[in-house]
């Protein structure tokens, strides 16, 4: 009798623990099946992207009086965030009033860029807010002016003066400004992007020539002596160098 009972416990034992078994244990198919069902987005890789300003260059080919270019970069450190920079140089000759003038020089302009967009698996595109710190080095030339008269003391007031007093070159300025940037950027195709980005610029401090003023600022565009905001923009075409394969 006390046999049976021990058979009969172990018995008991046995179905309890191959129940359990059955309830954990899963079908590699089942188990396939719900990973797969689970969607993975892959990191993008860090890259290297480079390009230039489309619109200086197309400017500088149909304007006698302007001439530019600007290269643009940026290198991508993690999924959604960008150290970008920008250089460019410009030649600008100008009639303001009074004033004909002409600017040349070159600037640089250094930040980063936050990617504000949630890409479907596949896609590479950025929608950008950035900022940008940016400094200028450039001359300004006093080409011609013409007196402001308001009295009949001047034989030909309206003649402009082209040499003599306050003509002639300024040169060693600098500008310092920072940038605020919004933008997009598209792959057109594998590894091409098409870009457009606005910019609100604050000018910080300038070098103010003697007897005349900064009236343009390369990279800052138009600068008037009651107001240091300007606004700019660049169209861009950039090529991405990707540094590491992506892991399946």
């Amino acid at each position: 009798m006390k046999q049976q009972h021990i058979w009969g416990f172990c018995i008991s034992v046995f179905l309890i623990q191959w129940d359990l078994s059955a309830q954990i244990t899963v079908s590699p198919t089942l188990a396939n099946a719900t990973i797969d069902s689970l969607e993975v987005k892959p990191k993008p890789p860090m890259s290297l992207r480079f390009g230039a300003d489309l619109f200086r260059l197309v400017r500088s080919q149909y304007e006698d009086d302007y001439s530019g270019f600007e290269v643009v970069a940026d290198f991508r450190i993690s999924p959604n965030f960008y150290l970008a920079t920008e250089f460019g140089n410009e030649v600008l000759t100008k009639q303001s009033e009074q004033v004909n003038f002409t600017t040349e020089g070159s600037y640089y302009k250094i930040g980063f860029d936050l990617n504000m967009f949630e890409n479907w698996q596949g896609m590479d595109n950025q929608v950008i807010l950035g900022l940008r710190l940016a400094s200028s080095s450039h001359n300004q030339f006093l080409n011609a002016y013409t007196l402001l008269d308001r009295t009949p003391f001047w034989q030909n007031p309206e003649d402009q003066i082209t040499s003599g007093f306050a003509t002639g070159a300024r040169s060693d300025l600098n500008a310092l400004w920072f940038e605020v940037i919004a933008g997009f950027k598209v792959e057109l195709i594998s590894n091409i992007y098409l870009g457009l980005s606005l910019r609100l610029n604050r000018l910080l401090n300038d070098t103010v020539p003697e007897n005349f003023e900064n009236i343009h600022i390369p990279g800052f565009n138009k600068k008037t002596e009651d107001n240091n905001f300007s606004a700019g923009f660049n169209y861009s075409l950039s090529y991405r160098i990707p540094f590491r394969a992506q892991k399946n």
